[in-house]
C-alpha cells in the first residue's frame, strides 16, 4: 500500500486539486442553459452536456462515441458542414433549425490541440423561439408601421439637440425619390430646408427648445430626388430633458403636403381671380348705374335719379317736420335757338346751363337734374321758399352770364325761367306726396313762362284764375 507521504506529496495534492476542478467545470458544464457537445475530427460526439441531451432527447451515454449520423441524422449534414469548414479553417456560419415548436440556432466553433491542429469542434445549441418570437414581432409591427408611414406619405425623424443632429427613417428617402442606397448626406439638422424657409423653421424649433410653445410645428420645402421641391408638414415635441431640465431629444413626424399646398395655391388663385372678377363686375355695375341715373349729354342726375332723391327727402322732410323746396327750370325759348342755331348748338346750350346750374345749386346741399328736354329740376333740402326764391334769382343771373346770344327773343339772349314749389305749402291730407311738389312747381313755371319768361314764380304768390 503507498504511504502516508507518498499519499501526501506534493504530487498527489496537484492531482487531487486538479480532479476538483475538472468537476467542477464538468458541473458548470451541464448545468449552462445551453446545450454543448463536442465532435472529433471524425465528426463522433465526444461529450454530450445534459442540456443538449434534453433538447435532443438523447442521452449523454447514447450519444459520446456515436457518429452525428447516429445520433442526430435530421441534421447530421449541417454538423458535418461546420467540421468540414473548421478543418479546412474557414469561418463557420450560424445556422437555425426547427425541432418542433422550438426553433434553435446552432453555432461552431473550431477547437486545437496542443500542436495548433483542428482536433474537433466544440457545437451549441442556443434554444431562441422566444427570441425568434420576439423578432418576427418586431419585425411585423416595423412592416405595418412602414407601411402607414408609406401610406400617410410620412417619416419620422430624432434630433439629437445637444450635437444637432437628426436620424430619419427610412421612409424619408423613399417618399421624395431619394436614392435609398447613396450615403446619408441628410443627418445635419435642418440641413434639408429651404433657405427661404430655414430662418422660420429654426425659430419654430427655438420656440419649443424654450418652452414658449409645447410643440413643434412647421411647414417648409426639402429637394425631391428629381430635382423639385416638396412641402413638408413637421410636427414634433420634446421627449427627453437631461437632469437639469435642458432638452435633449426631439422626436417628430413629417408629411408630405405638396398636394394640399398646390390645392391651396390653386383655391388661393382661384379666389383672387374671383375677388378681381367680382370687383371689375362692382366697377362695372357701378358704372352701368351711374349711366343709368345719369343724363348721358349734360352728365347731371336724370329724371329716374331725381324721383329717386325727391321721394327720399320728401319722406326725410315729412317725417322730420323740416322745409323742402322744389325748382323747375325751362330754357326760354329753346325751339327756336334749335331752328335757328342747330341741334349740335342747341346740345351746346343744354351743357352750358347744365352746367352753371350745378356750380350754384351745388354750393348748397341740393341737387340739380335734366328732367327732360330743355327742362331741367332742382331738389333743395331744409331751404324755405324765400331762401330758394333766392337762389333761384342767383340761378337766373348766372344763366345771363352765359352771353349766349339769341336772335328773335326780347332779351336777346338765352335765359330760364323758374317755378318753385315747398312742402309746407301742401296740403296736410294730400295723397299725392312728392308727386304733388313737381305738380306745383311746374305749375309755378308755367306761370313765369306766361307772365314774360326769364323770371321766377313762387306757387301761391300769384292768383290761379
Amino acid at each position: 500500500m503507498p504511504s502516508s507521504k507518498s499519499r501526501n506529496s506534493p504530487f498527489d495534492t496537484q492531482n487531487e486539486r486538479g480532479g476538483d476542478r475538472l468537476l467542477q467545470i464538468e458541473a458548470v458544464y451541464d448545468r449552462v442553459p445551453v446545450g454543448l457537445c463536442y465532435l472529433n475530427r471524425d465528426g463522433i460526439f465526444v461529450t454530450v452536456n445534459d442540456q443538449l441531451s434534453r433538447m435532443l432527447d438523447v442521452s449523454s451515454d447514447h450519444a459520446v462515441g456515436r457518429s452525428v449520423e447516429d445520433v442526430v441524422p435530421d441534421h447530421a449534414a449541417l454538423l458535418r458542414a461546420s467540421l468540414i469548414a473548421a478543418l479546412k479553417e474557414k469561418p463557420i456560419p450560424d445556422h437555425t433549425m426547427q425541432r418542433g415548436a422550438e426553433t434553435l440556432m446552432i453555432s461552431a466553433a473550431p477547437v486545437t490541440n496542443d500542436l495548433g491542429e483542428v482536433a474537433g469542434i466544440s457545437v451549441a445549441y442556443t434554444n431562441i423561439t422566444t427570441m425568434t418570437k420576439i423578432s418576427e414581432r418586431l419585425a411585423e409591427i416595423e412592416q405595418r408601421t412602414t407601411y402607414a408611414l408609406e401610406s400617410a406619405g410620412q417619416w419620422i425623424w430624432d434630433m439629437n439637440i445637444a450635437t444637432n443632429r437628426v436620424w430619419r427613417s427610412p421612409q424619408y428617402r423613399t417618399l421624395l425619390g431619394l436614392d435609398p442606397a447613396s450615403p446619408a448626406a441628410e443627418n445635419v439638422a435642418w440641413d434639408i430646408v429651404h433657405p427661404d424657409d430655414k430662418a422660420r423653421t429654426i425659430q419654430a424649433f427655438e420656440d419649443v427648445v424654450s418652452g414658449r410653445k409645447p410643440h413643434f410645428e412647421a411647414v417648409y420645402r426639402v429637394p425631391r430626388g428629381n430635382g423639385g421641391e416638396a412641402w413638408i408638414l413637421s410636427r414634433g415635441k420634446i421627449v427627453e430633458y437631461g437632469h437639469d431640465g435642458s432638452p435633449l431629444r426631439l422626436l417628430a413626424t413629417s408629411v408630405d403636403i405638396s398636394s394640399q399646398k398646390q390645392i391651396e395655391e390653386e383655391l388661393s388663385s382661384n379666389v383672387r381671380l374671383r375677388m378681381e372678377l367680382e370687383q371689375k363686375l362692382l366697377e362695372a355695375n357701378r358704372k352701368l348705374k351711374k349711366l343709368s341715373e345719369s343724363d348721358h349729354l349734360t352728365s347731371l342726375p336724370n329724371r329716374r335719379k331725381f324721383s329717386r332723391l325727391l321721394k327720399r327727402e320728401y319722406e326725410r322732410a315729412s317725417d322730420h317736420g323740416q322745409p323742402l323746396a322744389l325748382l323747375m327750370i325751362d330754357i326760354d325759348y329753346f325751339k327756336a335757338y334749335n331752328d335757328v342755331y342747330g341741334h349740335l348748338a342747341g346740345d351746346r346750350c343744354l351743357v352750358q346751363v347744365g352746367r352753371v346750374l350745378s356750380k350754384v345749386i351745388g354750393k348748397g346741399t341740393g341737387v340739380v337734374a335734366r328732367f327732360g328736354g330743355e327742362e331741367f329740376a332742382a331738389l333743395l333740402p331744409g331751404a324755405s321758399i324765400d331762401e330758394a326764391a333766392d337762389i333761384a334769382t342767383t340761378l337766373l343771373e348766372a344763366v345771363a352770364g352765359l352771353h349766349l346770344d339769341q336772335e328773335d327773343v326780347p332779351a336777346g339772349r338765352t335765359s330760364v325761367s323758374i317755378g318753385i314749389s315747398a312742402l309746407a305749402q301742401l296740403p296736410a291730407a294730400t295723397q299725392d306726396g312728392a308727386d304733388a311738389l313737381v305738380n306745383l312747381a311746374d305749375r309755378a313755371l308755367y306761370e313765369a313762362k306766361r307772365a314774360g319768361r326769364g323770371r321766377v314764380r313762387v306757387w301761391g304768390s300769384f292768383s290761379t284764375d
